[in-house]
Parts: structure tokens; sequence; C-alpha cells
């Protein structure tokens, strides 16, 4: 660089405007002095010729004159004439002598001279050559950094083309300058529409989030933070507000002082949107909106903690609708999903912020009052609630009538934690079925008389499994792509000598509790595989049987063993078997749940995961569950064609499970609408009563043998 301007000269090139040649200079002098070498020595031999001359010339013109004045005779004059020859031969010899030695001492003189001055010229010509050659490496040099440029800025130009993130370029020398042209261009907006300046940008920013935006960029600038990040919301030309992640880095001056800072904005809005319905579906019932139970016992936890060491109390409802499986039977589970749907939001405005309430599941409410000074609190808000069930409820322009029973607990007098508060009020709960329903009851010790239901149905339950009363029945699962029947889901069924049908969901729960779920289950894994084995030497195709795996089962140590057992007693491939297991089961320990799965599903079993969406939490975790299958609940599956929220987390579902490579099946099918939508959506597979009800083995292998049929996909 030279006066700021960059020096390129043309290596080789006869004319050089810069530089002259150093090779060139240098032969031209050595010419010179070589060519004049000859010139000078005639020139030194002509000197001493003529010193030569001129003094022999005087010595023969004024020696002989001088003979004559001084000898007179012959003899004299011969005698003189020799010794003035002898004079004259001695006394040229002499000059001639200093004269060519004179002439040497200058020759030599001049010769080193010459040397000298060669030896300086070929130093020079050697850093001349060194010169040039380094000018030249520099000059390729240059011209590399500058092609490496053009690629890098012409990478740099690319790259920007082909994001979609907006730039911004904050110029601190110049406060007001912020230059955010592409991020304008993403908002909707033309360039001149917005100014470039820190105002312009303050403008698009939403108020709430002006100042801890702000905050976040005075950090960095203070060194509080290795770079800047904030996410934060800019109004775009169509009004609404975009989610923006933006990032960036500044440039610092010797003083430590920023003068410019540059980085991204990323819209993020449909992660934000996606982050936001996975929030929903991870602590928020997907039917009502409520909390679930996730989130509730959060508080409920909360409440406890704050309630210790004071005078006041926390109270727990619980409520219970009744004859509400009447309405599902009668009117349908739509209309029922309406009605709960109707009742979480009648319950929420009767709070009125006074605590939280949650849909526990089915039919099933309850409701956290903190901080409550006596009882009378409690029996003014649940009254009230009681009161407002007297009033018709009005859904699809239908009237009608529910009522509802709640069991009431207060902390710390029914329970010291949540899970004894829960089932004391529970016990309560049905305390008020057990008087006439539509009203309330506190927790009392009493209570025992569900306690002696429960023993008794429970020894009902050993006898049954003792007497044969258990059967399994198989509901079809059908593909919705090929409509086939592809696999069958077992379910174990009682029918008591006296009582007629059990529903499962009134034994299931008690055979949990008291333990008698691991002979049963068991019972149900032997017979499905024994029968499922039979269709196949049958020549039947080959179909997959599911199992549902209980908690207790889960916690067998042996459980891996006794299935493995089953399935080489009677010589049944792993492959069709598929083990079911609720999201609630897994999130119980995931640990545990983790390594058990890992266990079966080396076997070659397959694993599936029940009431997808049902539970909570069950989202952050799902992709370290080694599972091959999701089933999506029914509770998704009943409002997915009236365009309801229902329909976007079906969908959802189906694209998150896809995305995981997991196969989707669906419950509880029981319209041709309901298929078709599942059909778009690409689910693969289907149950429920549109295509078949649970069905002995018998009727089974009736539809395997092709003389009965089920409706199918066209």
């Amino acid at each position: 660089m030279i006066d700021g301007k960059v020096f390129k000269m043309k290596i080789g090139n006869k004319n050089h405007p810069e530089i002259l040649s150093s090779k060139k200079s240098f032969w031209n002098t050595d010419r010179f002095l070589i060519l004049n070498r000859p010139f000078q020595g005639k020139v030194r031999a002509f000197k001493i010729m003529c010193v030569y001359l001129v003094v022999g010339g005087l010595w023969i013109l004024f020696s002989d004159q001088l003979l004559q004045m001084i000898a007179q005779d012959p003899k004299t004059m011969i005698r003189f004439s020799i010794i003035k020859g002898w004079f004259f031969l001695v006394t040229t010899g002499t000059m001639l002598y200093f004269l060519i030695s004179r002439s040497f001492k200058k020759g030599e003189y001049w010769s080193q001279k010459l040397l000298q001055s060669y030896e300086e010229l070929e130093a020079i010509h050697e850093e001349l050559v060194a010169t040039e050659e380094d000018l030249q490496e520099k000059y390729q040099a240059l011209q590399k950094s500058e092609e490496a440029l053009r690629i890098s800025e012409e990478r740099y130009r690319l790259a920007l083309e082909g994001t979609s993130d907006g730039i911004w370029d904050h110029d601190m020398a110049q406060t007001n300058c912020f230059i955010f042209t592409r991020t304008k261009e993403m908002l909707g907006y033309k360039d001149h529409e917005i100014e470039n300046t820190l105002e312009g940008w303050k403008g698009l920013v939403h108020p709430e989030d002006i100042k801890e935006t702000m905050d976040a960029i005075q950090a960095y600038l203070n060194r509080k933070v290795p770079f800047y990040e904030k996410e934060y919301r800019l109004r775009a030309k169509s009004g609404e507000y975009r989610w923006i992640l933006s990032r960036g880095k500044a440039i610092w001056d010797a003083d430590g002082k920023p003068i410019r800072m540059v980085g991204s904005h990323k819209d993020i809005t449909d992660q934000k949107m996606a982050a936001e319905k996975i929030y929903q579906l991870a602590y928020y019932d997907s039917l009502t909106g409520l909390p679930n139970r996730a989130i509730f016992e959060e508080h409920l936890a909360r409440a406890l903690k704050e309630a210790d060491g004071t005078e006041e109390m926390t109270a727990l409802i619980y409520l219970d609708l009744d004859n509400f499986k009447t309405v599902n039977d009668t009117l349908g589970h739509a209309f029922g999903d309406l009605l709960l749907k109707n009742v979480g939001n009648s319950l929420e405005r009767r709070l009125e912020e006074k605590g939280i309430v949650t849909r526990l599941g089915g039919d099933e409410f309850a409701i956290l009052l903190p901080r409550v000074l006596n009882r009378g609190e409690v029996v003014s808000m649940v009254e009230n609630i009681l009161k407002s069930f007297q009033n018709p409820w009005i859904v699809d322009d239908r009237e009608f009538y529910i009522t509802t029973s709640i069991g009431i607990t207060i902390y710390p007098e029914d329970g010291k934690d949540s899970h004894a508060l829960f089932k004391n009020a529970d016990t309560a709960m049905y305390s008020a079925k057990e008087c006439g329903k539509n009203n309330y009851r506190f927790y009392t010790t009493d209570m025992n008389q569900r306690i002696v239901e429960k023993l008794e149905m429970s020894n009902s339950l050993r006898r049954a499994l003792e007497r044969n009363e258990l059967s399994v029945y198989y509901q079809p699962q059908i593909d919705l792509q090929r409509g086939k029947m592809v696999g069958v889901e077992a379910l174990v069924r009682w029918i008591h000598p006296t009582m007629g049908a059990v529903p499962p969901n009134k034994f299931i729960p008690i055979a949990e509790e008291t333990g008698l779920i691991m002979p049963i289950g068991e019972w149900v894994l032997r017979t499905a595989c024994r029968q499922n084995k039979k269709w196949q030497d049958a020549g039947y195709p080959p179909l997959c049987v599911a199992v549902n795996l209980s908690a207790r089962q889960f916690q067998q140590q042996d459980l891996v063993e006794i299935i493995q057992g089953i399935l080489q007693e009677y010589h049944l491939k792993p492959q069709w078997l598929e083990l079911e297991i609720t999201e609630s089961l897994a999130m119980k320990d995931l640990e545990h749940t983790i390594k058990i799965l890992h266990r079966l599903r080396d076997l070659g079993i397959k694993i599936a995961l029940d009431d997808f969406g049902t539970g909570y939490s069950s989202l952050n975790y799902l992709k370290q569950l080694p599972i091959h299958t999701l089933k999506i609940d029914k509770s998704f599956v009943n409002d997915i064609t009236q365009g309801s929220n229902e329909e976007a987390i079906a969908k959802s579902l189906i694209a998150l499970a896809h995305s995981m490579n997991l196969i989707v099946t669906a419950e509880g099918i029981e319209t041709d609408e309901q298929r078709i939508f599942l059909q778009n959506q690409s689910c693969d597979k289907a149950q429920g009563y549109l295509f078949s009800r649970p069905l002995p083995a018998d009727e089974i292998e009736k539809l395997l043998a092709g003389e009965n049929s089920l409706v199918l996909v066209p």
C-alpha cells in the first residue's frame, strides 16, 4: 500500500513506469566498465610516451650544446658523449620506472574501485532480484486475497438471499442509524415505509416487550452476557404481531466502547404457536381447556405448603356428574363432550379467581380453594355450585337437567398430602352419591361403606378368576389405507352370575387396587396369545393382538420373563404381539418404563402408547420411549369433523407421530365422517363401533373366514 493506493507491478513487462528493471540496470553498467578498460590503457601508455618524447627531445637538444661548451678536444667530447649516453639511459630508465610504477598504482587503485563498485552493483542486483520476487509473491498473494474476498462476499450475498432471516445493523457512532431492510421485507413493509432509525424499529416493537428488549441489549453492551439474544414481538404491516428471535454482537473500539452492533431477526411465530399448542396439550385438558391434573397438583402442593403454620385451611372439592353415562348412551359421546365443556366453563365462572378447577377425566372435576378461614366459605361455594346445576343445561338447542355429587376434604384434617386428600374426597363423593346424589359430603372417618363394597367386589372378582367367569373379547383394528383388518385388541369381560355384565371401569380399578390385576392380566395375555396362534395355525392371515398392561403388572420384576415364557409356550412370534401402556403409566416412573420397554422391544414385541393426550407431561418425554404405535384417545376423535380444537389437535398428533416414524391408531371411531377425516390425515389404523364392537373369539374367526363382514374402508 503506497499513499493509500495499491501498488501494482506487471512483472516481466519491458516498460515499468514505477521501477527500472534491476537486471537491465546492472548489466548496462557492467558492460560500460568492461568496454572502457582497453581505452583507458591506451591513454595511459600515450601519456608515458609523450613524457618520454618530451624529456628525450629536451635532453638531445640541450645536452649536445652543453657538451660543445664544455669539451674542446675530440677525446674529451667522446668521453662526455659516452657519459651523456649512460646518464640519459639511467635517467630515462628511472623516469620510465616511476611513470610506469605510478601508472600501475593508479590502475590497481581504480581496479580496486572497479571491483568494489562491481561487488556493490552485484549486491544491489541481488537485492533488486529479491525485491522483485517478493513483489511478485505479494502481487500474487494480493490477487488470491482479492479472489477469496470476492468469493466470500458472493457466499455472504447468497447466504443472505437464501435465508429467511432479517439482518439489522446499528451504527452507534450515528446513534439514530438502525438499518433493518430485510426485517421490514419479512414483516411486509417496503423499505421507505419505515425509517432506518432506532425510533423506526422501536415503533414496531410490542409495547409490552420494549423495556425488556432494551434491557437485554444494554446488559450485553455492559458485558454482562457474552452475546445479545432476545425474543420479542414486532408489528407486521397486516397489524398482527410476529414473534422474533433477535441475536447480535457488537464491535468495540480500542477504548472498549461499542461502535457498531450487527445481528439477525428470525421469525419464530410458528415455533411459538407450536410450543403453545404443546404446552396446552401437556398442561390443559383438550376437551374443556381447563388445567389438567398435572398443573392442578402443582397448585395444590403449593397451597398446602403455604397453609402450613397458619390458621388457614385448604379445601379440595371433588365433583362427579350424576348419571353421565346415560347421557353418553342416549345422546351420544359428542353431546356428552359438549356438556362437559359447558360444565367446565360454568365451574370456572363460579370460582371468580378464588381457586382453580380441573377436569380429572371422564365426568369428574376437582376444585382447589386455598386460604380458607372456615368451612362456611366452602359450604357457600359448594351450595352455589349445586344451585347452578338446578338450571337446565342447553346443548345443541336441547334442554335437559343433570346433577352432580360432591365430596370435600380439608387440609390438614382429612389428609397430610395431595394423595390422601384426593382419596378421601373421592370417598366423600361416593358417600354423597349413596345418599341420593345431587348433594355434597365432607369426608369423615366412618365412611367405610365404600371400602366394604370394594372388599365384596374384590372377593367376587377373585372367585370369578377361579370359576372362569372372565372372558376375552377382541375388537378389530382396521388399516385405514387398505381397508383390511390387521389386528385386534384383547379386552377382558366379566359376566357375574347375579350382577350380570360388570363394566370394566367398575372391576378393573378394584383389581388394580387389590393386586388381582396381575393374575388377571397374565391370564388375558396368555389367552390372547394362545388364541392368536390358534388362528394362525388354522391358516387365517396373521393378526397382531394388542394386550393392555396395567400399572401393577408393569411393576412386576419378572414381567419380561413372564411375557417371553408365554410366547415360547404357544410358539407365537413376538412380532404378532403388541403391548399397550397408558401415557400416565409411562410417565409414573420414566426411567423404569424406558428400561422395561427396551427389553420388550429387543424381544421383537411392539409397544403402543394408549390414551395418548389424556395425561400430562408425555409430550416432553415421548421421544425417549421406544414405542411403535401411538393410540389417539377417543376424546380427540369425537369432534374432529366439527372444525373444533380437537380437529387441529388430532392433525398435530398424527403429524407428530409420523415425524417420529410411529404408527398411529385412532380409538372410538363411531361415524363415517370421523373415518374419512382420519383417512385424509394418513392415520394408519382405527378401531371403534363404526367397524365392530368387541367380539368373542369365535365371532372374530367368522370374520377371518369371511362368514361375517365389517364396515371397512372403501
